[in-house]
């Protein structure tokens, strides 16, 4: 059984049927919204090579992508002026001051 994407399953079951109808998927008339769900999933998952360039179904294919993750490399970010600012480095904690005067 696939994993629905919460986006699609924010979709009304007309927009599922025309989703459905449009990439080319059959016998979809009688299913529940659950079940249209994850047959579209699968559906659209099996046939990504030929239906991922189509506009209509974009959304999708753009979304199920993993996630990529980030460079360790040291995070950076932009202000609105443009400037690259890097993250400050975090404070060391020191030893109390009595700690420190005991021979």
């Amino acid at each position: 059984m696939s994993t629905v994407p919460y986006w699609l399953q924010r979709q009304r079951k007309p927009d599922l049927q025309n989703m459905a109808a449009h990439a080319g998927m059959k016998n979809y008339d009688n299913l529940q919204k659950k079940e249209l769900e994850v047959a579209l999933v699968d559906f659209l998952r099996t046939n990504q090579t030929r239906l991922q360039n189509d506009p209509q179904l974009s959304d999708f294919y753009k979304r199920i992508g993993s996630p990529v993750k980030r460079e360790s490399g040291g995070a950076t970010s932009v202000s609105l002026t443009g400037e690259v600012k890097k993250p400050k480095q975090r404070r060391q904690t020191l030893q109390a001051r009595e700690d420190l005067e005991q021979p």
